[in-house]
């Protein structure tokens, strides 16, 4: 899905500038012309790149209306990843090719230079080029220490949050430096749409207001140690009434104002008294600490829910589910919210695989919530002892049309997605949950 998006949005933007090829101009399009073609490659890459920067800034609101085209908010922060990759790359081509000047006027010399007909506009050109290219090096550090995962987060999300700053000074660059033969185009049009809704939703995300109606204020009413790094948490909403969640969906909760908001699927189904259970892994520096900073009567923030994960909305005979690690949790809301009416629960396989018994953390209550539904049956993998389960392991004795639901660490999702196409399943029966949204 965020590879279709992607091709789609850099398909509008080199459409239009084609289109702005061809509707008649000032002066012909001189094809032999090297000056010509290195311009038309700037601007290229600056709308491409000004397309995804755009995409950018309407993701980071979180619009409710695109959770479920993009199949959950998890998917939709993959696709603002790779479109913040892709837009990065684009300006650094954009300003590479700008530096070229140099080097071709030693080689083809130097172009006849012709006025700008709105001088007005040309007055900010020497600002506007000099913030544009501050702001592509400051973008070009933030794709390091973003796909640096040890970089700590406490200090990213702050300097992810001046993107939004960056934005508007890219919006001042983009209006004062596009061509001004190409307002009366679709290329224009494209620059203006983009720029517009791009500095509606920076100033949006400057004013703090992404996910205002979705914020909640709790109260941690149980801490509960659970072994192996797990660390269960119980909030309680208020007022209960204002909270309603499906099994399967995530939350933005906000332990310590100094680290920030962090995801967590919630661990339980909804039962309409407000109480929202979370299992926390010890997987970075914020959640190994948690022990020590949250306790019972603790105030939390909880935004959310968010999340498309829900195995009701397939419709294969035969599920199969694999939870890894402390990626039960979504599996064990799923369960819970079946116990009332066993009947409607779906044809499941239900691996859960960890390395020992020990990390079986939810073994037990796994077990026993299954034991109520005839229809879901159970088997626990440990690596350490019988090595790492297989994708075949893991499909046998299913029928060819049965779908796979995965949470669990990416590295074994991909291994899993792999084994089905190599076992002739589509892939597009494969359902992730995803970890990583940085």
């Amino acid at each position: 899905m965020w590879k279709k998006v992607l091709g789609r949005a850099l398909a509008v933007a080199i459409g239009v500038w084609m289109l702005a090829l061809i509707v008649p101009q000032p002066a012909p399009p001189a094809w032999g012309n090297v000056w010509w073609w290195r311009n038309q490659l700037i601007l290229l890459t600056g709308v491409s790149a000004w397309a995804l920067m755009s995409l950018i800034m309407v993701l980071a609101v979180r619009p409710a209306w695109l959770e479920k085209p993009l199949a959950g908010l998890d998917k939709s922060y993959r696709l603002h990843k790779w479109a913040g990759i892709g837009a990065i790359v684009l300006a650094l081509l954009h300003y590479g090719l700008q530096l070229s000047r140099s080097l071709l006027a030693d080689w083809v010399g130097r172009p006849v230079r012709t006025p700008r007909a709105d001088w007005w506009l040309n007055t900010f050109r020497h600002l506007a080029e000099e913030v544009g290219e501050w702001a592509v090096w400051f973008l070009a550090a933030m794709l390091v220490i973003t796909l640096w995962q040890r970089f700590p987060y406490h200090v990213w999300r702050y300097l992810h949050k001046l993107l939004a700053v960056v934005y508007l000074v890219l919006a001042f660059h983009a209006v004062v430096l596009t061509p001004p033969a190409w307002w009366w185009q679709p290329a224009g049009v494209l620059v203006g749409v983009c720029t517009l809704v791009g500095v509606l939703c920076a100033v949006r995300s400057l004013a703090g207001a992404i996910g205002r109606s979705r914020r909640h204020t709790a109260r941690v009413v149980s801490v509960s140690p659970q072994g192996a790094g797990v660390l269960e948490v119980a909030c309680q909403v208020s007022p209960a009434s204002a909270w309603q969640h499906t099994a399967g969906q995530f939350a933005f909760v906000t332990l310590g104002r100094a680290e920030g908001a962090h995801p967590f699927t919630l661990l339980n189904a909804d039962q309409g008294d407000g109480v929202l259970r979370f299992a926390i892994k010890a997987l970075g520096d914020h959640t190994r600490q948690l022990p020590q900073h949250v306790g019972v009567g603790q105030q939390v923030g909880i935004e959310g829910p968010y999340g498309c994960f829900d195995f009701r909305s397939d419709s294969a005979p035969e599920q199969v589910w694999v939870a890894a690690g402390i990626g039960a949790t979504p599996f064990m809301a799923w369960l819970e919210s079946l116990q009332s009416t066993p009947a409607l629960a779906p044809r499941v396989h239900l691996h859960y695989c960890v390395r020992h018994a020990g990390e079986a953390v939810f073994a037990e209550r796994m077990a026993a919530l299954c034991a109520r539904l005839p229809s879901v049956t159970l088997e626990v993998h440990h690596s350490d002892d019988a090595g790492p389960v297989t994708p075949a392991a893991l499909l046998a004795g299913t029928s060819p049309s049965a779908s796979v639901w995965f949470c669990g660490p990416q590295g074994f999702a991909e291994a899993v997605r792999r084994g089905m196409e190599q076992l002739g399943r589509p892939s597009a029966r494969f359902h992730q949950e995803l970890f990583q949204m940085r």
